[in-house]
């Protein structure tokens, strides 16, 4: 299966680096300059992720006049902040788009790493059951579950929705994936409420709150992150070239998770790469999470950038997990 095209849908909302520095109390300077955010986009509060994951998949169609609804029969959501907690999004996505009943529909629950996953997913499922199309969207609106006040997660993150059509015919090559998870790290990077170790149901009991409310907002441990990232992800690429018969020379354009400028940085330095193969674009979205990847390609393909050209993709984050695959364009 081959990535044929990218569609990109981001809000209309946006907070500039001045008005969050104000909310979380942290210099304007340090956002901009060592997390590299000038603005971001959140959804408003009566927005959600099929809202957003909508305008994804209509650009996706706009941009591309020969793909019908009919055509697809795969279509894949890949979030962990779903609009319930039951049923899955990509079937209220599917009738939503008016997509056939015999679609097979279903969530990829992985953050950062996710988008890598999805495609591989897709792939092995799309081959097994002879599905020519397949569309599969990201989604992961991280302003829904931040603190306020937050200053280790509110500066870093927006919310994006992209939507990828994965195709028999035409299209970047997928390679093989490199993958890994370390359960041990879980917690640092967790909602802690809201599963069923700590039920809503459970919330309030008759003595009272149950639960800090705190439990249910995201919680992020960022010297942890940055040291699982520089230790895994360059062993990652590493493995992910081997797999593919490449060496890291053949590589075009190293498209990484959009963590922060400076973890990109740092890991440009780590592993030798010269700035120009390590595109950035956190600048006007901050990290999308699932969607940080599929919205730089996008854009990138937009500029004309991939034509025959050998990316390496790589996502790392909440699990922790990682993923790295190869796409020939």
């Amino acid at each position: 299966m081959k990535v044929r095209d990218i569609a990109v849908a981001i809000p209309a909302h946006r907070v500039s680096s001045d008005t969050l520095a104000a909310w979380v109390q942290m210099d304007r300077a340090f956002i901009t300059d060592k997390i590299g955010v000038e603005s971001r986009a959140f959804l408003r509060e009566e927005e959600n992720l099929l809202d957003l994951a909508m305008v994804a998949c209509q650009q996706l169609w706009e941009r591309n006049p020969a793909l019908s609804s009919r055509q697809v029969e795969l279509l894949m959501v890949v979030t962990q902040n779903p609009d319930f907690k039951l049923p899955h999004s990509s079937a209220l996505l599917q009738k939503a788009l008016a997509l056939d009943n015999n679609t097979a529909c279903f969530d990829v629950n992985l953050g950062c790493s996710g988008y890598v996953y999805a495609l591989s997913i897709a792939k092995g499922f799309m081959a097994a059951e002879g599905i020519a199309d397949g569309i599969v969207v990201t989604c992961d609106p991280y302003s829904k579950i931040m603190g306020p006040t937050d200053r280790d997660t509110l500066p870093l993150f927006g919310d994006a929705a992209t939507a990828t059509w994965l195709s028999r015919e035409t299209g970047g090559e997928l390679g093989r994936l490199d993958y890994g998870t370390d359960g041990g790290g879980a917690n640092h990077l967790i909602v802690k409420a809201g599963g069923s170790a700590y039920p809503v149901s459970n919330l309030w009991k008759d003595a009272g709150l149950q639960y800090p409310l705190a439990d249910f907002r995201l919680h992020m441990n960022g010297r942890a992150i940055f040291n699982f990232m520089m230790e895994r992800v360059p062993v990652s690429v590493k493995n992910c070239l081997v797999k593919n018969d490449l060496q890291i020379s053949d590589i075009d354009y190293f498209v990484f998770h959009q963590a922060s400028k400076f973890l990109l940085e740092q890991l440009g330095k780590r592993m030798n790469l010269p700035p120009a193969k390590v595109p950035c674009n956190l600048r006007e979205v901050g990290n999308t999470v699932s969607s940080s990847i599929p919205l730089l390609l996008s854009q990138m393909m937009d500029q004309r950038l991939l034509h025959q050209k050998n990316v390496l993709i790589s996502g790392f984050g909440v699990g922790l997990s990682w993923a790295t695959n190869i796409i020939r364009f």
